[in-house]
């Protein structure tokens, strides 16, 4: 069974000896997910990042890509230089290369809609009859309005796009509950299922969240997971609001942001509102180094501007962390009405900030731990597993 996993986010990245590397989406355990579904080496479609890393960085914050377990296809980046994107040529030579992949192929799982790479893929796989199944991971007008003025251009395109394409694919996995399935319904077989992947769920977490909050005294330490570049992950509202905060005399905030990314518009933010002391970048993070950074959070903080169901929530749930979030995509599947605040929003923010005390992060802490255990990795693994193997088989029968 060959088959082809095609993705519209992810850039890969290469390193100074040409050897390839990819960000905290994509490591082997969830490559292992797809790979587990077939028997011969699954074929992965890249674009690639343009920027050269070095072997030092990458290897310290990137998740190495290994070649000799799945094929890959390296594309180049239609939307960076923006010339590529008006580039005839250039997306026509994509095009091409993408439909000979799926005609290849046996079946084809798509992921991240909204651009040119999948929605080649998806009328490939319909020109030539081969299986497919959708993940939906986000509002994909969220994604294109908050990101630039082209983006704001393309918005109507992409969304009415993702609409079409999930409303007609036979199978489709959606990482929400409900957020997704009721902004883009699906007529075929669908499933809720977030790709969130959790370390323990005992209760020497909680308890030891609970000793933490207890023995909290000076500043409380805020965090945020995201790239540091994008502006669609909202840090500089949180800045904006230890800003706002600073002026009122309360300076008793540090906000630790780890992610990879340039950080001058972040640095410039927190020095046009007078609290570089109180903002720390501490660059990349493994999977697993993340977990052990918000074991030292007091509240983590997510004010993206768009998501999907978001996975930096939920691990920090898992880890007992009080949270605050904005209202983008299904994060309200997951924290407390109270604690959910507009994005952009920066006076409901500091509102959220000033009502979380130590009664409330006792509360919210509990609250969150038990949530996170509906997102188990084995409860999850089980229901995605048995909705890939129906897959898989339907596609294996259509072969015979």
């Amino acid at each position: 069974m060959k088959l082809l996993f095609v993705q519209g986010g992810t850039r890969i990245k290469k390193d100074d000896k040409e050897n390839f590397y990819t960000d905290g989406n994509f490591n082997l355990k969830v490559w292992k997910r797809y790979m587990d579904l077939t028997d011969e080496k699954m074929t992965v479609v890249f674009r690639e990042d343009s920027k050269k890393y070095s072997t030092e960085e990458v290897k310290k914050h990137l998740n190495y890509f290994d070649s000799s377990q799945i094929n890959s296809i390296i594309l180049p980046d239609l939307y960076s230089p923006k010339k590529n994107f008006i580039s005839v040529s250039k997306r026509n030579s994509v095009k091409k290369k993408i439909e000979k992949a799926v005609s290849e192929c046996d079946c084809v799982i798509i992921r991240s809609l909204g651009n040119l790479y999948v929605n080649y893929a998806i009328n490939a796989a319909e020109k030539y009859s081969k299986p497919y199944l959708v993940e939906v991971t986000g509002v994909y007008w969220d994604n294109s309005w908050y990101h630039s003025f082209l983006g704001k251009v393309l918005a109507p395109q992409r969304e009415l796009s993702a609409i079409k394409a999930v409303k007609n694919a036979p199978y489709v996995v959606y990482v929400t509950e409900k957020a997704l399935q009721k902004r883009y319904p699906n007529k075929g077989k669908n499933i809720g299922c977030s790709d969130v992947e959790l370390i323990s769920l005992n209760d020497e977490v909680i308890e030891s969240r609970e000793k933490k909050i207890k023995a909290q005294k000076g500043k409380i330490i805020l965090g945020t997971a995201g790239f540091v570049n994008l502006k669609t992950k909202g840090q500089h509202d949180v800045i904006k609001a230890l800003g706002e905060l600073k002026k009122q005399g309360i300076t008793g905030y540090e906000y630790q942001l780890i992610g990879l990314g340039d950080e001058s518009f972040l640095r410039h933010t927190a020095k046009k509102y007078d609290v570089e002391n109180q903002v720390v970048f501490l660059g990349g993070k493994t999977h697993e180094e993340v977990f052990k950074w918000l074991d030292n959070l007091d509240i983590y903080v997510q004010p993206s501007y768009q998501e999907g169901l978001c996975r930096s929530i939920v691990e920090a749930m898992s880890r007992a962390c009080p949270v605050i979030c904005s209202n983008a995509g299904g994060n309200d599947e997951l924290v407390s009405s109270e604690f959910v605040f507009h994005r952009g929003n920066v006076k409901k923010l500091i509102a959220c900030l000033r009502k979380m005390d130590k009664k409330e992060m006792l509360k919210q802490a509990e609250a969150n731990f038990s949530k996170s255990k509906h997102y188990d990795k084995q409860r999850l693994d089980k229901i995605r597993n048995d909705f890939y193997s129906d897959f898989i088989k339907n596609a294996e029968g259509g072969k015979k």
